[in-house]
Order: C-alpha cells, then sequence, then structure tokens
C-alpha cells in the first residue's frame, strides 16, 4: 500500500477539506505535501464540481451549478530535486473510485450555464447516475449498456512559471477581445461553447448574503478561462469566502491565477482517457519542485468528452510514482514563440478494455445547414457525433440518453481524413458489445419496426431556461 500523502472525504465541502484544495494554476500557491523521487505515494481527490451533483433522479443540480468553482484539484505536490528545465515522469501505478463512494455522473449543461458541444441541438441539462462494480458500469438512466471502464484523472499538471502564465492570460484575453469583431475566430459562430466569455449572471457570496446581480457587465463569463476571483480556492492560502478582498496576497494571486478549464502546456485538464494504469507522462517542469497538481477523475470517457460534464465524474485516488530528468524539458519540442511553448508526452499502459467489433459513424467539414467549411476537424467530428446519436436513437433510446453515453463509454474518435480539401474527415467508433441489442443496420426493415424495444426509463432532463449558478452550502450560518 503506498503512502496515502492527500485523503479527502467526498461528504465534505471541498473547503473544509484536512489537506487544502486548490483549483487555479499558480506558481504562487504553495505545496501541500512534498515525495521523494522513486517513492510510492496515493493521492485522493473529490470530483470535479466539490460533490455539488447528487446521485438521485433530478438534472437541476447539473442545472444550476456554480462553475466558478471548478476544477478541485489535489495538490501542489512537491517534488524533490524538480527544478525548471527537467522533466518530471510520472508513473501511473493503480487508480480507483474512493471506498465507499463507487458511483459517478455524466450531464450536459444547460445553454445558459456552461452550455457543451451541442448545445444548439440539446439546449436542456440532464444527467445519468451510474452505478460502478469492479471495473464495470452500469446506469439506471441509461437502461440496456453495460462496459468496463477506464480509470483516468481528467486533469494533472504541473504549475506554470510567472512567464508562462502572463503568457496563457494574454492569449486568451485576446481571444476574448475577438468577440463581436472581424477577428473573431470562425469556429466561435458555429458552437454554442463559444465565445469564451458572455454576457451572464454572476453570483456574490458574501457576508451571509445571496444575490443575483444579472448583467452588470457585457463580458461576465459564466464557464470561461480568464482569471476570476470568485470561486477561487488556492490551497493553503484560503478560500475566495474568507480571504476574498480581505488579504492583498491573496487578492493578486486570484486575479492572476489561470482557470483549470483548458489543457495548456503544463498538461493540465487534457481529459485524454488512456492515461490509465501502466500509463508513464512526462511533463515540463516550470517552477521548483514541479508543484503536480491533479482531480477531475473519470470511470470512462468517450474521446472528445462531448456532453462537456462529460465523462463518468467520480471522487478516487491515484497511486503515483515520479523521477526527474534532469534537463530533460530540452528534449520537448518547442512549436511556438517562446521556449515555455512545450508540450508533455506519454506512453499508454498495457491495461485497456479490448473490443473486437465497432460500429463506426464518419462526419465531414459541411454543418447542419449545409454550409461548407474548410478542413475543419472540429465541425466533421460535431457531424460524427450527431450521425452517432440520430442513428441509435432508432434503437429505443432518447438523443438525450445517446449524447451523454457517447460522452461516457470508451467510443472512439478519430480524425480520418485532414488533408483532402475542403473536407475534414472524423469518424467516431462504438463497440457494439457494450449494449443488450443489435445496433446494426438490420436486414428487414419490416421486422425491425416491429421489434424495437424502448428502454424502461429516460435519462434526467431538467426544464430549458431560468439556470441559476447555486451552491447552498457556500451561505454558511
Amino acid at each position: 500500500m503506498p503512502k496515502k500523502l492527500i485523503s479527502v472525504d467526498p461528504a465534505k465541502a471541498p473547503w473544509d477539506q484536512e489537506t487544502p484544495l486548490h483549483n487555479r494554476w499558480h506558481p504562487d500557491i504553495p505545496p501541500v505535501a512534498k515525495v521523494a523521487q522513486g517513492e510510492k505515494f496515493r493521492v485522493e481527490c473529490v470530483d470535479w464540481t466539490g460533490g455539488q451533483i447528487k446521485n438521485d433522479d433530478c438534472s437541476d443540480d447539473v442545472k444550476n451549478v456554480d462553475l466558478s468553482q471548478v476544477h478541485y484539484l489535489s495538490g501542489p505536490i512537491e517534488v524533490e530535486g524538480a527544478e525548471p528545465g527537467d522533466l518530471l515522469k510520472v508513473e501511473f501505478l493503480e487508480l480507483g473510485p474512493l471506498d465507499g463512494d463507487e458511483w459517478g455522473f455524466t450531464g450536459t449543461f444547460a445553454k445558459e450555464n456552461g452550455g457543451g458541444f451541442l448545445t444548439d441541438h440539446y439546449p436542456k441539462a440532464t444527467k445519468a447516475c451510474w452505478d460502478i462494480d469492479g471495473i464495470y458500469c452500469t446506469s439506471r438512466h441509461i437502461p440496456g449498456v453495460k462496459f468496463p471502464g477506464l480509470i483516468h484523472p481528467g486533469l494533472i499538471g504541473t504549475a506554470p512559471s510567472a512567464e508562462l502564465l502572463k503568457i496563457w492570460n494574454e492569449r486568451e484575453a485576446s481571444l476574448v477581445a475577438e468577440e463581436g469583431t472581424p477577428m473573431e475566430k470562425t469556429l466561435c459562430g458555429c458552437l454554442s461553447t463559444r465565445p469564451l466569455a458572455v454576457s451572464g449572471l454572476f453570483i456574490l457570496y458574501r457576508n451571509e448574503l445571496f444575490r443575483i446581480l444579472a448583467l452588470i457587465c457585457p463580458m461576465i463569463s459564466l464557464f470561461k478561462c480568464l482569471p476570476e476571483p470568485k470561486g477561487a480556492m488556492l490551497g493553503k492560502l484560503g478560500h475566495f469566502l474568507e480571504k476574498g478582498g480581505n488579504c492583498e496576497v491573496w487578492d493578486k494571486i486570484a486575479s492572476e491565477g489561470a482557470r483549470t478549464v483548458p489543457g495548456r502546456e503544463n498538461g493540465g485538464n487534457c481529459d485524454i482517457k488512456n492515461l490509465s494504469r501502466g500509463c508513464t507522462v512526462w511533463f515540463p517542469v516550470f517552477v521548483p519542485g514541479a508543484l503536480l497538481s491533479m482531480g477531475d477523475m473519470h470511470m470512462s470517457q468517450g474521446d472528445g468528452e462531448v456532453s462537456f460534464c462529460g465523462a463518468i465524474e467520480m471522487a478516487g485516488f491515484l497511486d503515483l510514482k515520479c523521477t526527474v530528468i534532469k534537463g530533460g524539458m530540452k528534449m520537448l519540442p518547442v512549436i511556438g514563440p517562446n521556449q515555455l511553448n512545450v508540450n508533455p508526452i506519454f506512453e499508454i499502459g498495457p491495461m485497456e478494455p479490448r473490443f473486437s467489433e465497432w460500429l463506426v459513424f464518419e462526419g465531414i467539414s459541411v454543418d447542419e445547414k449545409g454550409v461548407q467549411h474548410y478542413l475543419d476537424a472540429t465541425i466533421a467530428y460535431k457531424m460524427a457525433v450527431l450521425n452517432a446519436i440520430k442513428y441509435l436513437s432508432q434503437f429505443g433510446y432518447s438523443e438525450e440518453q445517446v449524447y451523454l453515453l457517447l460522452s461516457a463509454c470508451p467510443c472512439e474518435g478519430r480524425i480520418s481524413g485532414i488533408v483532402d480539401v475542403p473536407n475534414a474527415v472524423a469518424t467516431l467508433a462504438i463497440p457494439l458489445a457494450i449494449f443488450d441489442r443489435d445496433v446494426r443496420p438490420p436486414s428487414d426493415m419490416e421486422h425491425f419496426a416491429k421489434g424495437i424495444k424502448v428502454v424502461s426509463r429516460d435519462c434526467c432532463i431538467s426544464e430549458e431556461g431560468g439556470a441559476v449558478p447555486y451552491d447552498a452550502r457556500l451561505l454558511r450560518p
């Protein structure tokens, strides 16, 4: 049994954990633990929302989730001997759900609170809860499917240096500044998760007050990557309820700290389902001690995590071992204007579910309106996902159930063609063995129409509109 370095209690709020958690990237968030090279250790993590989503039959908790708080991470962990310019080798020894908390959830956000990849088609918040039984997952909200999980952290990475943090904030702010101008990126008009900052509601928890301030300014985001002091938890430095506006050091770090939403040079929220048992990742080191953090544990995930709230989200643990390759960061290719523009690399472990039969759906970069895009792999993947949803809904499932399933099951996404102008081609392969019915095209359409078995119940679906980000635990007596 590896040494338990960080413990969590999923019944407690993130800010009440024995070891402080954090939800921003900043080099000045101090480490909460230290490990020696080669030492085996265990890290426990709360789910990415910090316990806001419940194991019940109502999706209003997803509809009204407070996204200013996410993601809650365990760490930072100082690795002895790591210095800027090194490579941090992280070996994944074992992963799993926490004992007594063997369940997870998959959801889609409401259009007005987070949105998602297909929000223009499915604007309502939805939720499916999953039971975890050993390596297998089943859901009362998506009956008739069962599959083995591939447990992984959706988010793991090292802390950025002050220079790298400045690069992040400047380039992401410039993207937001382009919104509504001729410089706006084409894709911003094609997906409902864009733009990065939008007009909306802002939640203020302070001095036992809960107030909703509508349309404070035209650029307040419900879920964005730009720094946001509200909701910030900075490990040992404290939580925004106690420290916000009362501590100059806290305010400075919170106003600079990068949100954990996108993956970046340090790794971060890349949602790569293959980071599981037996995997090794080589992370660039930007600060002394590397300051490794992790969270957003997934029991299973489809490529792309298309529903956004999106894998089988759970509380869980990782058993890890870290070693340092001195000066090894020079092995990472620099693709960009700065020597810090590097990315981690990883080796896939040997422990993965094996499937022999797949049903594959194709998409090209022509959108639902028939508009031609130029080699746009995102549009192509969106169309592949839509093709899969529309097709599988003919076999007794609702489209919302299939949308959630494709985000949670071990389906495989590919960019199959990226050179044949003007169309990129993306494919989505779904293992046939996960279904309790044959979902291949039938040879006899007449008997197929008579023999469709509708599943016994649907996923949880909230009423459209009226989402109010809210976490009652922040209203302390």
